[in-house]
């Protein structure tokens, strides 16, 4: 009886650790664990046509609470895409976010499935809002359309 009771404990506790601890948008419609600001507008630190990710607009912690508990009239992450169709904006059917990343799957018109998994930079964030935007990379990643993989990297940017 104790060792079935230990176990039970054990089980209830590992699953309690992984609702807490999401790794992918696979297991999660939309969390997020924020415990500092990410929010702003982030946009390519390179050449603007060099990459697929023309923006990626991060909201604060209470539009992400807001869209997890089921307004959806503003989302709390809007992904901007330039392909050949032009440029496309990707909202989120579910996603994961933290302080240090970003999961997140969505979809557009004639772009198919779309996939993002990138890495907030907390150190270079830090510097870009203190030298207001000053180009510093702050968002490393991938982003998948259709399928097919490319890396991006976007600095935070502070408006003109």
């Amino acid at each position: 009886m104790v060792v079935a009771v230990a176990g039970l404990l054990s089980l209830a506790a590992c699953e309690r650790r992984d609702a807490a601890t999401p790794t992918s948008t696979q297991d999660a419609a939309f969390r997020h664990r924020l415990s500092g600001d990410i929010s702003g507008d982030y946009r390519p630190t390179g050449e603007w046509e060099m990459q697929p990710v023309a923006s990626l607009f991060i909201g604060q912690d209470e539009a992400f609470a807001a869209w997890e508990g089921g307004a959806r009239a503003s989302p709390p992450l809007i992904l901007s895409l330039t392909g050949q169709q032009g440029e496309a904006t990707v909202l989120p059917d579910a996603y994961v976010v933290t302080n240090d990343r970003i999961q997140m799957r969505g979809s557009a018109p004639g772009m198919g499935p779309v996939e993002l998994s990138a890495r907030i930079d907390q150190g270079a964030l830090a510097t870009a809002r203190r030298n207001l935007g000053d180009r510093t990379p702050v968002v490393t990643g991938t982003v998948s359309v259709n399928g097919r993989r490319t890396s991006f990297t976007l600095s935070w940017w502070g408006g003109d």
